[in-house]
């Protein structure tokens, strides 16, 4: 993404807490319509970041601008901004009319544009029914759409979202990140959507940017954070991955696993030099097996138990090594049985390398 197509801009910033380096010289670009998801595990300083770019805590070091408006000193109630956090955070004894109204009236805004604001995000959000009820009466999905909704009537530029579905059961969880995604489309507003939880991530932003250590590790669009990851820590979290240590042969043209008898050509996009320790990064889905009296060539494993994932199954297989894999496929009417013995492989672009240690 070019600058000058930025409408917000995170420009070298740095936050430090005595000793410790929360976040450390993060860059980032985020588009007027783009819904961008910010992911680590925790610790990371993504919920450090959330926080800067609201105006709650201030960069050490940096510049955060919108619109070409520099904000850093900016406080929040001046950036113009929403928030959603993890708790719903509703007044248990004020009805969903009166819990939305609640930042208007915090601002004196006028009754008419208290009426009309409510309309509209009532509107939005499917809320027009159950504006007189109290958040006891209504179900998580509900809860969750009225802090939706409270974050958004001020009508922000910007809606930052602090792991909002985290207190959700799994369904429910599912059913509001579709949702959340149609609201920003129609909204058309930038969203940054902060989260460890990878499938929220995936199936929400435009990019993704994920965080380690304080860094921005990766930024790109999801489906090449995914197929694509550029370092060792982004190809282990984001996906299931199985990883292996490898070395490159002599000829330059294989890796030669070193815990296993069994080689795979180098694909020949990769740049290693003979005799170089490598990680092979193998996404769980990436596999083939087969059974291995059928022949080939391939990591010898015994199927030692089968968990059923909806239309996929999870083979747990065991190496002749004591080591564990899973491998996961499509559903299908023969299923490899317990206990049969099998090959391992995959296809030669199907995995990520990355020099050992990197």
């Amino acid at each position: 993404m070019r600058q000058s197509d930025s409408y917000i801009r995170i420009d070298n910033v740095s936050r430090r807490y005595g000793a410790v380096k929360a976040l450390d010289s993060v860059t980032l670009d985020i588009a007027k319509e783009e819904f961008i998801a910010i992911l680590g595990p925790s610790g990371s300083g993504k919920s450090t970041l959330l926080r800067l770019i609201a105006g709650l805590d201030r960069p050490t070091e940096g510049h955060i601008s919108f619109e070409g408006k520099d904000v850093t000193g900016l406080p929040p109630h001046k950036r113009g901004i929403g928030m959603v956090f993890q708790e719903f955070l509703l007044f248990p004894h004020r009805t969903v009319r009166e819990n939305l109204a609640f930042p208007l009236r915090m601002r004196r805004e006028p009754q008419t544009v208290i009426d009309e604001r409510l309309e509209w995000v009532a509107g939005v959000l499917s809320l027009t029914a159950l504006l007189d009820r109290y958040p006891s009466q209504l179900s998580g999905g509900q809860q969750q759409r009225v802090a939706l909704g409270r974050g958004l009537i001020a009508r922000p530029t910007l809606l930052l979202l602090d792991e909002p579905l985290a207190n959700l059961d799994r369904e429910l969880r599912q059913e509001m990140e579709v949702e959340i995604r149609r609201y920003q489309k129609q909204l058309g507003i930038p969203f940054i959507y902060v989260t460890h939880n990878q499938e929220e991530a995936l199936s929400m932003s435009d990019r993704i940017a994920v965080i380690h250590n304080g860094r921005l590790e990766a930024l790109d669009v999801r489906q090449a954070i995914y197929d694509s990851p550029p370092t060792p820590f982004v190809a282990r979290f984001v996906g299931k991955s199985t990883k292996f240590q490898g070395t490159v042969t002599p000829d330059g043209k294989t890796v030669r696993l070193a815990r296993y008898d069994h080689e795979f050509p180098l694909p020949p996009q990769e740049k290693f030099q003979p005799g170089d320790a490598l990680d092979v990064f193998v996404k769980n889905e990436r596999f083939d097996l087969s059974p291995k009296s059928e022949g080939g060539s391939g990591i010898v494993c015994t199927v030692s138990d089968i968990v059923l994932r909806g239309p996929f199954l999870e083979y747990i297989l065991e190496t002749d090594r004591g080591d564990t894999v899973i491998v996961v496929k499509p559903k299908r009417n023969d299923p490899l049985p317990i206990q049969e013995r099998v090959l391992l492989s995959w296809a030669p672009s199907d995995c990520h390398i990355f020099k050992a240690g990197s």
